[in-house]
């Protein structure tokens, strides 16, 4: 046998075994076929309707949110009511007419809260109460504007003006004559009183009485949220700048001593 008749031999069992290994794959590749996918209908209305009952659950609380942030920050209702005729004169900013008794009008400072702060400032001055009285120089102090209650508080200090009426046990009362408004002035209030004094000097009881002109001079206070009136100033919308203190009289007698005798 010649060495073409193998080569040719070789080459056909070659192709042969090509041919199988070919018809092997084609037979065990897996047919491509499209997949198909289905749902429950149920199932999908069900998905459904909770995803809408989510989003109105998610409405509802923002609503709410919102409606507690708006009643928080929101003024209080402003009922005004005449107590003497039971009639309501203001709901909110709506009005509904004055009474007898009262009328509703914007509120402006004037000059009766002036002589309310200056009654009140000078009482606490000069209406002397052991019990009460580094409490009632506290409050005059609070009723001055700043710079000038230092000012004024070492003036206590320095005089001892505290001190003494300490030592003495002064007991004072204080009677306001009038209050006047100084000419072309408005912020300037002069106050004439009386001041009965019970004290005790050497150990000797003793009245004295002062017949006081003061001088007082007033600023408007600054504003607070929208508002002069405020706690410091009792209301009134004006604190004390400076006081000038005058005595026109004095009269000092002891203390008569009643004895009691039993039978």
């Amino acid at each position: 046998m010649s060495a073409d008749v193998l080569d040719l031999e070789m080459s056909v069992r070659t192709e042969a075994i090509d041919l199988v290994e070919n018809r092997d794959h084609k037979q065990e590749a897996p047919t491509l076929m499209p997949v198909i996918c289905y749902r429950d209908p149920a199932d999908v209305r069900t998905i459904r309707h909770q995803s809408w009952l989510i989003i109105v659950s998610f409405v509802i609380a923002a609503i709410a949110i919102v409606g507690v942030v708006y009643k928080s920050i929101q003024k209080p209702d402003r009922i005004v009511v005449d107590m003497s005729s039971g009639r309501t004169v203001m709901i909110n900013d709506r009005e509904l007419g004055a009474t007898e008794a009262v009328k509703l009008e914007k509120d402006k400072l004037q000059i009766a809260d002036m002589d309310y702060v200056v009654k009140a400032f000078v009482d606490y001055l000069y209406r002397v109460d052991q019990r009460s009285r580094s409490k009632d120089i506290e409050a005059a102090l609070r009723l001055m504007v700043p710079g000038q209650a230092k000012k004024f508080a070492q003036y206590l200090t320095e005089q001892k003006i505290l001190q003494t009426q300490r030592e003495q046990q002064w007991n004072a009362l204080w009677k306001p004559e009038y209050l006047e408004h100084a000419p072309g002035k408005p912020l300037t209030v002069k106050v004439y009183g009386t001041q009965e004094i019970d004290m005790v000097v050497k150990n000797e009881s003793k009245h004295a009485t002062k017949h006081v002109l003061l001088t007082v001079e007033l600023l408007p206070d600054a504003p607070e949220n929208g508002t002069f009136r405020l706690d410091r100033n009792l209301r009134s919308g004006f604190r004390i700048n400076s006081i000038d203190y005058k005595e026109l009289s004095s009269s000092e007698a002891e203390t008569p001593v009643v004895a009691s005798t039993q039978g």
